[in-house]
């Protein structure tokens, strides 16, 4: 509708929370007019509240389809990581211990760094808001279908994002995304 009545549209949804916010960290995800893209003016205010900027074409909402993907993956992450850390306690062992293995092996990762001690210690101050996460990973489950792709795994973990928004004891809608490990534990 923008470019129908003469004007220009560059979407920049972002991936990053508050911390990477704040630290002039985020990654954009852009799509839309490439002339606003690449004008100097648009880079430079990018660039110094972000880390990276990305191009997805001119077709308005490729931006925000990046944005779904990666906030799926990494709420399928956080449920996959919930669950283990949920088995590893259930088995006796030490969730501290397990977070230093993680930490060393191939699966490695920034968010399990960040998140897996205050997970353990029950700290879910919210950045990114678990009905949020659930939010984004419904549409990219809605995305994969009307696309035709396998999905299974990500729908699963979208189902264990639900339940802990749905739960009433829980109430944890407005913590962060990483409270779906109290679901977890809930129901193990």
């Amino acid at each position: 509708q923008v470019n129908e009545k003469g004007g220009q549209f560059l979407e920049a949804p972002v991936s990053g929370s508050k911390g990477p916010a704040h630290g002039g960290s985020l990654i954009f995800l852009c799509a839309g007019s490439e002339s606003i893209y690449k004008d100097t003016v648009v880079q430079s205010s990018l660039d110094a509240m972000g880390k990276a900027t990305h191009f997805f074409g001119k077709e308005v909402g490729h931006g925000t389809r990046a944005k779904l993907v990666v906030n799926s993956l990494m709420g399928t992450m956080m449920a996959a990581f919930g669950e283990s850390l949920s088995l590893a306690q259930s088995v006796g062992l030490d969730g501290s211990k397990m977070l230093e293995v993680i930490g060393q092996g191939a699966v490695q990762s920034p968010m399990y760094a960040l998140k897996g001690p205050k997970m353990l210690k029950g700290d879910h101050s919210p950045n990114f808001p678990l009905q949020h996460a659930h939010k984004d990973m419904k549409l990219a489950v809605d995305m994969a279908k009307e696309a035709g792709v396998e999905y299974a795994v990500t729908e699963g973990a979208e189902e264990l994002f639900r339940e802990a928004r749905e739960d009433a004891d829980l109430k944890v809608a407005e913590e962060d995304f990483s409270a779906v490990f109290k679901s977890i534990c809930k129901k193990s």
